[in-house]
């Protein structure tokens, strides 16, 4: 019996290694939780997983810190799921899960997991990928604490991220994507700091480096600035590390206080400013004072942080965040002060990319302020945002020119329910004498460029004044609007036969975006020889097409084209479907959402017939929606606009441009 036992034990072995003659691939394990770098605040940790392999899973171990491998009981096979608990110890522990087959190879996963008792708060933010700009998506974001890692996680489809289960200290994040630049931002204090901002950005070279260039930040003696007490001034020096990677030449170095400095943009205000330097690694010894200070401190001393934002050539950004002590002994301190008067916030959505580092001279637009009023509408493109999408911007004044009632800072609080106030800015304070009833001239503004601002959420702005005492404004409300697009409909692109003197049909998707109106201007030129052959649109002035909704004063179903006209000087009607009386100039149908602009529609001297057989171009030169609030405009959505020495053709991807052959 023992030898027929025998013979029947190797004939299994040999069965057994017929069944997998050559068997070298190893299992592959994976842990669904922990993740590496996670932090808990609890000791019991569950463990989540499962193993694969190309023949049969027949065994499992883990090991803690180290230790003996300890089995975990299965059901052998080609993947198999596991769950189990480990007791951790206070501090960092390492976790490894081991899979084997049936011969013998051995699969493994390993985690590092930090337990600490007081680890109860989070830190959460959006990455974006400018000040005002559009979230960015599937960024993978490392986060540690004295340079060990602590956790890491990816951006949602909103650029939303959170850390959980996170102990007091100070913090490090970083970011990557690939084709993206990279982004880290230093300093980072938890609890104090439960939300945050990261901004990414498109790499210049996808195939450059990606790594932030690492910034030394003193007090331009060599000593730190951390921690430390400065009163009126803060000295400065920033120099990038050489001995570390970068992507030469360094673009910009922006150095302030108590703000996120950038883009002029989106940052700089009336009564506060952040310093900037162009292509160094060196700013050599400077100072912060005047207006860079202004609205910040106090006479005891308060806790404010100075913040340094660099890019190198690649566009990776580095973000310091050092806390200091900053005492402030401005006599404004000690003045009582009054309510800030006309504030009036808007929020501008900008549908398509302009360039973060583009240098150009500002412009303005003609808008309408309301049906009865025109004004200027400032968009400075110095800085403005590459990828930006929304901001608002907030004016006011604040009329008492009394010394003994000069705000020390001005504090701007947003609200969505007139109830709850949240601060999203501070600058410095200040009076004028005047106040414009067009705002946008108003003396004093600040531009909300949070992430979290949403089209076709109410948003209620007041501005507290600051002194020894505090005084709210009267808020201010607006409705951002999502992107406008008014696609060119005819003469269709590449069209023949076209009349010399053809109708313009644009379409009009005011109503799909909640807008009450839009602003249109067309421009048309000669593709052969390159000139201008006729401003559309009442030789260069805007024409507003309103469809009714209901709550633009309209009926719905009903229509109001208007616009300023030179010999009037005035705004005039042109096309009002409500009262037959009145003219018919500019076609329009609401139904299909379009308004069709003729040749010769103003009034003014007659344009010459386009020249036969002769090809031309056309294109909106100025297109964006608006919102009333009240009898004002209080949201604008700008599809496209002119720079202020050329104009916008190609240049901008969003901007069509239509040519057509006109026939005998």
């Amino acid at each position: 019996m023992k030898k027929a036992s025998g013979v029947l034990g190797l004939l299994l072995g040999f069965i057994l290694a017929a069944c997998s003659p050559g068997d070298t691939v190893r299992p592959t394990v994976t842990l669904q939780s922990p993740t590496d770098g996670q932090t808990v605040n609890e000791a019991n940790l569950t463990v989540q997983g499962t193993a694969q392999d190309n023949v049969e899973i027949t065994r499992l171990t883990y090991q803690l810190n180290g230790g003996a491998e300890q089995q975990l009981n299965l059901t052998p096979g080609p993947q198999v799921s596991f769950e189990f608990q480990v007791t951790l110890q206070e501090g960092q522990n390492t976790l490894t899960v081991n899979a084997y087959d049936q011969a013998g190879n051995k699969g493994t996963a390993t985690v590092r997991v930090n337990y600490d008792p007081q680890a109860i708060h989070s830190l959460s933010g959006t990455v974006v990928s400018e000040y005002a700009g559009a979230p960015v998506s599937g960024t993978t974001l490392k986060l540690y604490r004295e340079d060990q890692l602590v956790g890491t996680t990816q951006t949602d489809s909103e650029g939303r991220f959170t850390f959980s289960s996170l102990s007091p200290g100070r913090y490090r994040l970083e970011a990557q994507k690939p084709g993206m630049a990279g982004s880290v931002m230093q300093g980072i204090l938890v609890p104090k700091m439960s939300t945050l901002t990261l901004i990414q950005r498109r790499a210049f070279d996808a195939t450059a480096s990606t790594t932030p260039p690492t910034l030394i930040v003193t007090d331009g003696a060599g000593g730190a600035l951390d921690n430390r007490s400065f009163t009126n001034s803060i000295p400065f020096q920033v120099q990038v590390d050489a001995t570390r990677d970068l992507v030469r030449p360094m673009r910009y170095i922006y150095v302030a206080l108590g703000r996120t400095p950038g883009s002029a943009f989106i940052t700089n205000s009336a009564t506060w400013q952040r310093q900037i330097y162009i292509e160094t690694e060196d700013t050599g010894p400077q100072a912060l004072s005047g207006a860079s200070v202004a609205g910040f401190g106090s006479a005891s001393g308060e806790e404010v942080y100075l913040e340094v934002v660099a890019y190198d050539f690649n566009h990776n950004r580095s973000h310091y965040l050092i806390p200091l002590t900053f005492i402030n002994t401005s006599a404004t301190q000690n003045n009582t002060v009054v309510s800030p008067t006309g504030v009036a916030a808007t929020a501008i959505t900008l549908s398509q990319a302009v360039g973060f580092f583009n240098v150009k001279a500002p412009f303005t637009l003609t808008v309408p302020l309301g049906r009865n009023q025109m004004g200027e509408l400032p968009l400075d493109l110095q800085g403005v945002p590459e990828g930006s999408n929304l901001y608002v911007e907030v004016r006011w004044c604040y009329t008492n020119t009394s010394p003994s009632a000069r705000p020390f800072a001005f504090r701007i609080e947003r609200s969505t329910d007139g109830q709850n106030w949240t601060p999203v800015g501070r600058v410095g304070g200040g009076a004028s004498s005047s106040c414009p009833s067009n705002a946008f001239n108003r003396p004093f503004f600040f531009r909300d460029a949070s992430p979290d601002l949403t089209p076709g959420q109410t948003y209620l702005y007041r501005v507290v004044a600051v002194g020894s005492n505090e005084a709210a404004s009267a808020s201010s409300s607006t409705t951002p609007l999502p992107p406008f697009f008014a696609p060119l409909l005819s003469p269709a692109d590449e069209s023949v036969g076209v009349s010399k003197t053809p109708d313009f049909v644009i379409g009009h998707p005011q109503l799909q975006i909640g807008a009450d109106g839009a602003a249109y201007n067309l421009v048309l030129w000669d593709t052969l020889t390159g000139d201008s052959v006729a401003w559309q649109t009442l030789a260069g002035y805007n024409l507003y097409v309103e469809f009714g909704n209901g709550d633009n004063g309209l009926p719905a179903g009903e229509a109001l084209v208007y616009g300023f006209h030179p010999a009037a000087n005035n705004l005039v009607i042109f096309t009002d479907t409500t009262d037959p009386n009145n003219p018919n100039l500019v076609p329009v149908d609401v139904a299909q959402g379009q308004v069709a602009l003729p040749y010769n529609f103003d009034g003014l001297a007659q344009l010459p017939e386009l020249q036969a057989l002769r090809t031309y171009a056309w294109q909106l030169y100025i297109s964006y929606a608006y919102k009333y609030e009240g009898t004002r405009i209080g949201a604008y959505s700008i599809q496209t606009w002119p720079s202020s020495t050329s104009f916008i053709r190609i240049t901008r991807p969003d901007t069509q441009v239509f040519d057509f052959t006109t026939g005998e």
